[in-house]
């Protein structure tokens, strides 16, 4: 192996390297940019002010005034439970979806 090989070996190497480096820093500039429209996004819809006619009502308000009966069902049923599950298998199936660009 002459000083040629060793030589050629070693541009090839760099030239690798080089290429890996712009990957590196693409992806880098990728993530960059989707933190910062994500963030975008998320104070242009935390902008967006409650609908005036919800303001006076909460769950709790609402369904202390449906009675004891409602309360024991939705108390032995465990709804709360159950929705806080399905809302989690939400954005679970969310997250997934846009950790792997909506191939699923």
């Amino acid at each position: 192996m002459g000083w040629l090989s060793k030589l050629t070996d070693w541009f090839r190497e760099q030239f690798i390297a080089l290429f890996a480096a712009l990957q590196h820093l693409l992806e880098a500039i990728f993530m960059f940019w989707l933190h910062q429209s994500a963030t975008a996004w998320l104070f242009l819809i935390q902008l967006i002010p409650a609908p005036d006619f919800l303001a006076p009502y909460s769950l709790c308000s609402l369904l202390s005034q449906a009675g004891p009966t409602v309360g024991w069902a939705l108390n032995t049923f465990r709804i709360g439970e159950g929705l806080g599950l399905i809302g989690a298998a939400y954005g679970f199936r969310f997250t997934r979806k846009l950790l792997t660009f909506f191939q699923w």
